[in-house]
C-alpha cells in the first residue's frame, strides 16, 4: 500500500533538547561470496524488531536505503547515550560477535558506521508533497507556519 502523500509543505517538531543520528551500513565487496554477506544482512532484521517492540530503549525511527553492492540505514534515537547503551544489548553483541567470527580479515561485506549527535537549533526539515519521513516520522510532522517558512526560522534564527 502506498504511503500518504502530505501535499504542500512540513516540517518537524522535535520534542528532545538534543537527539542522535546513526548511520550504519554494509557494503558486499565479493558479491559471489553470499554466504559470507548474507548472514550479515539478515542479522538486521531481529534487531529492527527488537528495537521498535522495545521503544523504552530510546529507538525512534529507521529508514532503509538499498543501492548497488550497499544497504544503508539511518536512525533516529532519543540521545547517544541510548545508542550506546543498545549496543551492548544481547542481539546486537551476538550479530558483532557473529560477523567477527565470519568475516574475520577476508573483507568479502564491509560495515560502517557514522553517529551525529544532534542539539535543538542545529537542524531543520521541509518536505514538500511527501509522506512522511527521516525526522518527521521519527518525531512530529506539522504544517509550515508563519514562524518555520525558512530554513533560519526552522534553525532559530532571528530574521
Amino acid at each position: 500500500m502506498p504511503s500518504k502523500i502530505y501535499r504542500g509543505r512540513y516540517t518537524t517538531a522535535v520534542s528532545e533538547e538534543e537527539f542522535a543520528v546513526f548511520i550504519i551500513g554494509l557494503r558486499v565487496n565479493r558479491l559471489l561470496a553470499f554466504w559470507k554477506w548474507l548472514p550479515v544482512f539478515n542479522a538486521m532484521s531481529p534487531m529492527i524488531k527488537e528495537l521498535y517492540e522495545n521503544r523504552h530503549l530510546g529507538f525512534l525511527h529507521v529508514e532503509f536505503f538499498f543501492s548497488w553492492r550497499r544497504i544503508t540505514l539511518i536512525q533516529y534515537w532519543q540521545g547517544f547515550d541510548h545508542l550506546v547503551n543498545y549496543a551492548h544489548q544481547e542481539k546486537h553483541v551476538a550479530a558483532w560477535k557473529a560477523f567477527n567470527q565470519k568475516i574475520k580479515d577476508n573483507g568479502s561485506v564491509g560495515v560502517f558506521h557514522e553517529t551525529y549527535q544532534i542539539k535543538q537549533g542545529s537542524f531543520e526539515a521541509v518536505y514538500n508533497h511527501m509522506p512522511t519521513i527521516g525526522l518527521a516520522k521519527a518525531f512530529t510532522h506539522v504544517p509550515v507556519s508563519k514562524q518555520t517558512t525558512t530554513a533560519k526560522k526552522r534553525m532559530g534564527f532571528k530574521t
